[in-house]
Order: structure tokens, then C-alpha cells, then sequence
């Protein structure tokens, strides 16, 4: 059971991987995505990054677009 696990993990890394290189996303917009996927709001992300919220906000809009969807859901 825990190979198996290991296994769907590693695969559903490499599916994001190649997401996020196909939406030529940047190395800060990867770490957000990321986060975003965890479900880690804004203001979390913000302070894990030490950075504004409004530079997060920034870098999920610039992933929605790159993504093609209009938001987080």
C-alpha cells in the first residue's frame, strides 16, 4: 500500500510539473501554484514568501491566465 501510494504521488508531481511547463509558469509562480493547489490562502502564502499580498495576488492572476481558467475553484 505504500509503494502504491508513493507511486500515485510521484505521477501526480510529474502531472503538475508538466502543467506548470507547458504555462511556461515562472520559478516564484510555480512555488505559488503550488501552495494554491494545498489550498494555503493569500495572506499564508504572502508570509511563507515574505512577500506582499498583493504580489501573490499578482502571481495567481498571471497563472489563471496562463492556465486558461478565471480563478482558484
Amino acid at each position: 500500500m505504500q509503494q502504491q501510494l508513493k507511486v500515485a504521488s510521484g505521477a501526480f508531481q510529474e502531472l503538475i510539473d508538466e502543467y506548470f511547463m507547458s504555462w511556461q509558469l515562472t520559478p516564484a509562480e510555480k512555488d505559488v501554484a503550488l501552495f494554491a493547489i494545498k489550498g494555503i490562502s493569500i495572506s499564508d502564502i504572502a508570509s511563507m514568501r515574505g512577500v506582499s499580498e498583493g504580489t501573490v495576488k499578482a502571481q495567481t492572476n498571471a497563472i489563471y491566465r496562463k492556465a486558461g481558467v478565471s480563478g482558484r475553484p
